[in-house]
């Protein structure tokens, strides 16, 4: 019986790492095709795979015979590969963030839609143990109508060094892009993807250009630091929800990473990854932790067996695009709040 065949599209860490193990744990599957810029990291990810081919342009991949694309590219990468791969009929994985600009999501995702493929942001964070307790949790009433969220995503000395992360022209943004957008996505799929309506926001560099806080990961160029290395912002929703965002590579603060969020219903409150949660019960103050009955080691393994299960049994995307774009719509209206020195107002 034939395999379902997987061509990989950028072959760093998170791919060589978390993807890889999740292909495996897929006997069903097999990678067959690697690309890289770098020709040494798609030998290294062709050796780990068992991929036949091995390619340094995506383009000479995606017109392989492949059921899907798994792409892990810099950021900006992430567009023109994930419309090469549509177009030639494939399903697509694409590591987050999908693209840095809504123009981009919506012009991925018209295109899935129209050739009846499958479109998932790897947005691992939903299948954590954490996330699926709080979200059953909330589905159940105990959470109730939000009327307003807080997202940190706060490093102390975490920032990462490789030009991918810290070039603009590369990945589009600096933490609100790289880590911010895990907790926000998280976030809004607990609230229920309110429509983000209005979002006031700031993006500056704090540290990354001097050398007052070491990084834990090195040292970085920073002649070609060109993102921002701390961003907040505050947002309206159209359901009268507000909401704060808050993302750092680094900055003095004691813990060595927040990346959380804390949510404020009408029937309760509930703080994730802790599960810890408040509430009323019949005029008496409750609180405790909430616990899934499955402990999950290996989030990242959950979500490509989710998107292969929806590929294989022709359902909807797991990740939807129309739930990303309003992730990406917040961030990109982040940066575009510091641009202006005002209020943005979102058409999305």
């Amino acid at each position: 019986m034939r395999k379902f065949r997987v061509g990989a599209i950028g072959t760093g860490g998170i791919f060589r790492g978390p993807h890889v193990t999740g292909w495996k744990a897929l006997p069903e599957v097999e990678v067959v095709a690697v690309c890289d810029a770098n020709s040494d990291a798609a030998k290294a990810a062709a050796e780990l795979t068992g991929a036949q081919h091995v390619f340094t342009d995506y383009r000479d991949l995606v017109k392989l015979d492949l059921d899907a694309v798994d792409i892990c590219t810099p950021n900006r990468v992430h567009t023109p590969a994930v419309l090469a791969a549509l177009e030639t009929g494939k399903h697509v994985l694409c590591e987050k963030p999908l693209a840095v600009t809504t123009r981009e999501v919506r012009r991925m995702g018209e295109l899935a839609d129209r050739k009846k493929l499958v479109l998932m942001t790897a947005q691992h964070q939903r299948f954590t143990s954490s996330a699926l307790a709080i979200k059953e949790w909330a589905a159940a009433g105990h959470l109730g109508e939000v009327y307003h969220a807080r997202v940190r995503a706060m490093r102390r000395a975490w920032l990462p060094a490789r030009p991918s992360f810290i070039d603009h022209s590369l990945a589009g943004g600096g933490p609100c892009m790289d880590i911010g957008v895990h907790a926000l996505d998280a976030c809004l799929w607990i609230m229920g993807f309110p429509k983000p309506v209005r979002v006031t926001g700031v993006a500056k560099v704090n540290f990354a250009k001097g050398h007052k806080i070491p990084g834990m990961w090195g040292e970085w160029d920073r002649k070609l630091f060109s993102v921002e290395d701390f961003a907040a912002g505050f947002v309206h929703f159209d359901n009268g929800a507000t909401m704060t965002l808050e993302a750092a590579w680094i900055g003095h603060q004691v813990e060595n990473e927040d990346m959380s969020f804390q949510l404020f219903g009408m029937e309760g409150g509930v703080k994730w990854p802790s599960g810890e949660f408040a509430s009323v019960v019949g005029g008496t103050f409750t609180h405790g932790t909430l616990t899934y009955p499955r402990r999950i080691e290996r989030p990242h393994s959950e979500e490509i067996q989710a998107f292969y299960e929806a590929v294989m049994n022709h359902k909807p995307s797991p990740v939807p695009w129309t739930e990303t774009i309003k992730v990406i719509a917040i961030l990109e209206a982040v940066y575009e709040s510091q641009k202006r020195g005002r209020e943005i107002v979102l058409k999305i």
